[in-house]
């Protein structure tokens, strides 16, 4: 398997997205049930510190979805099926080219 680090920032429209793994971000995310969060206002991702190589692959692509629609869609998707949907498909393509996102 190819492990990709997931970097500290990415830039999705020219817009700079910080990408936060931390206990501290950790405590929202467990309250919500939810392995990640993207952030419209704030520009960044959270990920979950506890959860698996696979799981955190998936994610990372859940969250980098929603900020492509928040910038180049304008929240056209927007609906969690359709994100979860394509983040599934996605990760199942990489995953089989022996590529995951890794913190």
């Amino acid at each position: 398997m190819y492990e990709i680090q997931i970097p500290d920032t990415i830039k999705v429209g020219g817009i700079d997205y910080t990408i936060r793994h931390t206990k501290e971000s950790d405590k929202d995310l467990v309250d919500a049930d939810r392995w990640g969060s993207h952030s419209e206002r704030q520009h960044c991702i959270d990920l979950r510190t506890d959860c698996s190589p696979q799981q955190k692959s998936a994610t990372f692509i859940h969250e980098c979805l929603h900020a492509i629609d928040t910038v180049y869609l304008s929240k056209q998707i927007g609906d969690e099926r359709i994100i979860g949907g394509l983040e599934s498909g996605l990760l199942q393509v990489l995953e089989q080219l022996g590529i995951r996102f890794v913190k």
